[in-house]
Parts: C-alpha cells; structure tokens; sequence
C-alpha cells in the first residue's frame, strides 16, 4: 500500500533545522508541532488506514533550502503523522527508511509512504 499525501506550506528558514540549532524555545517548538499536526491532519483526514509494517517515509520539499536543512520539517511531520494515526509510532519498528528530496511541482512538501519488507 503506498499514500502520497500534498501539504501545502510555504517553507523557509523558519523551519530549517538551523533554527533548532540556534536554540528554539521549547514553547516555540511545541506551537510549531501543534501547527504542523492540525495541517496535517487536515490534508489526511479522519479516515485511514494505520501502517503495521515498517515503511519508507519520504518527504519532497520544494524550497531554496538545502536538502539536509528540512530535517526540523520532517520530523514535525513525522510527528504528525503518529498523532493522526497513520504511523503507530516512529520507531525503526515503524519506519525502517527515510528520503529527502527537493522537488519543483508543488509548492509544499510531497509526503509517500510506502511498506517495505522488515528491516
């Protein structure tokens, strides 16, 4: 089974993990995942089918960042993803791969999902 989901946001260094980096304030961090949850929560809907299997979670990301800077945004949607219920967690159990990708067809983030063989 694969899910390609599209969420739409306009990303810049507000979400780069260099702002992790230079010392975010919890509080921040917390309204930034509560943000990014009801987003996607929005874009995936109440009605879903929850991966068992490990998958490979891949995010394409359509911004003048460096590949390696969306690491913040991956996780805040990955993060997401578990409280919305389509991963039942992000351990390795559940997600055995992740890509980062740039992408120049949507403005946002690609999110595909897709179950691998046991890691």
């Amino acid at each position: 089974m694969k899910k390609i989901f599209k969420i739409p946001i306009k990303i810049n260094g507000k979400m780069g993990l260099n702002k992790i980096y230079a010392g975010v304030h919890w509080a921040i961090r917390s309204k930034d995942k509560e943000k990014m949850r009801l987003l996607v929560r929005s874009v995936v809907g109440l009605n879903h089918k929850q991966y068992e299997k490990p998958v490979h979670l891949k995010m394409s990301f359509k911004s003048r960042l460096d590949v390696s800077n969306h690491a913040y945004l991956f996780k805040l949607i990955e993060d997401s993803l578990v409280k919305c219920g389509i991963l039942k967690d992000d351990t390795d159990k559940y997600v055995g791969k992740i890509t980062l990708e740039k992408q120049k067809e949507f403005d946002g983030v690609i999110v595909e999902m897709e179950e691998i063989e046991e890691c």
